[in-house]
């Protein structure tokens, strides 16, 4: 007997299908135990949902709601603060809400990468599986005094982003090979409609950096010295401020105050995103003054000397041929996996309903 179902929209135009029958639906999923039926949430295009993949993505959402509705309406976290509606939704639906969203993408994630042929199993079961047959390995390595890379024992969350980013990248490169592979043609056009976004090439930004170490011989913070860079660093900030230029600081404070000129490029976003002293400095006006930062074992006081030219040039395709494939497979994969959960069927568990909706 075909079972009745009710259409209803869910957010990022997934349809979700409701099953008017709980023994309808259970006929549909027969290699269900009936045990585990409670325990499976949804389905997507027939894969299952579990109830702990679920409740992962409840926890990841949990710190971006407390944090949205502060900002927007507000909101404290009080006894009512999840059940209370600010702009038409309660904190308690919006969380389930994005854990579904998530939950959904990620399942569809893991279907692509099972029809390309990287994941075997992307049930939650055989996740668990998985991730303890590591750990154990893990574990057994340093017991043997064997070196191993990253944490001894992985937690859920951490696996599942070391084991979904290995599979995305197989799927990217599976996809190239075949039904991707772009031409020179397409490569060009792809530089072209987003060669503003991605590489123009800007003028360098130039400044002059004081700067004193706080490590010891062994390459290791010492905090007295810290304290004492600190003291220096503060002082030449107070000089600075005062209107005392970087090479008159450099000979009041000594020898251990280093006295450099530098340029970052402000188009090398990758590269800056991990030098705090890169960020300030593309921040800075000319002639303005930073506070006191850290990286890398030293403390820093920055001025920028001149002003920052205008990104009207852009990077040579030739030179960068190879970062353009890379964009373009990351571009054709984020739109593929758009359409494939926006065009998803996503089926509820009734038995389940209220973990989602309540």
């Amino acid at each position: 007997m075909l079972r009745r179902v009710i259409r209803r929209p869910l957010w990022g135009g997934i349809a979700v299908l409701i099953a008017a029958s709980g023994i309808a639906m259970a006929a549909a999923h027969a290699w269900d135990r009936p045990s585990e039926e409670g325990k499976i949430v949804a389905w997507v295009d027939g894969a299952p949902v579990h109830r702990g993949e679920f409740e992962r993505a409840l926890r990841a959402n949990k710190s971006r709601v407390v944090d949205e509705y502060y900002v927007k309406y507000g909101a404290e976290q009080t006894t009512e603060f999840w059940t209370t509606a600010y702009g038409g939704e309660t904190p308690s639906e919006a969380i389930r809400r994005l854990a579904l969203e998530d939950s959904v993408k990620l399942k569809v994630t893991q279907k692509i990468a099972q029809e390309q042929g990287i994941l075997t199993d992307i049930s939650y079961s055989g996740f668990l599986r998985e991730l303890e047959l590591e750990n154990r390995r893990r574990q057994e390595a340093v017991a043997e005094g064997k070196v191993v890379y990253g944490p001894v024992r992985y937690s859920e969350e951490v696996y599942l982003e070391y084991a979904m980013s290995n599979a995305i990248r197989e799927v990217k490169s599976r996809l190239l090979e075949r039904e991707w592979k772009p031409d020179e043609r397409v490569l060009r056009q792809f530089y072209e409609a987003n060669k503003i976004e991605l590489y123009a090439v800007r003028e360098a930004v130039k400044f002059s950096q004081l700067s004193v170490a706080f490590l010891n011989a062994n390459q290791e913070t010492d905090e007295t010295l810290k304290r004492q860079a600190q003291e220096r660093m503060d002082e030449a900030l107070a000089l600075a401020v005062a209107g005392t230029d970087f090479a008159g600081i450099a000979d009041r404070l000594g020898a251990e105050v280093r006295l450099e000129e530098r340029s970052v490029n402000e188009g090398n976003i990758r590269m800056n995103l991990r030098s705090p002293v890169a960020q300030a400095a593309s921040h800075l006006a000319p002639g303005e003054i930073s506070g006191v930062i850290e990286e890398n074992g030293r403390l820093y006081v920055l001025q920028r000397l001149v002003e920052q030219g205008k990104g009207s040039e852009f990077a040579d395709f030739a030179e960068i041929k190879e970062q353009v494939l890379m964009d373009y497979a990351n571009s054709r994969y984020a739109d593929y996996v758009q359409n494939r959960v926006s065009a998803a069927e996503v089926i509820i568990n009734e038995a389940n309903d209220e973990i989602l909706w309540r």
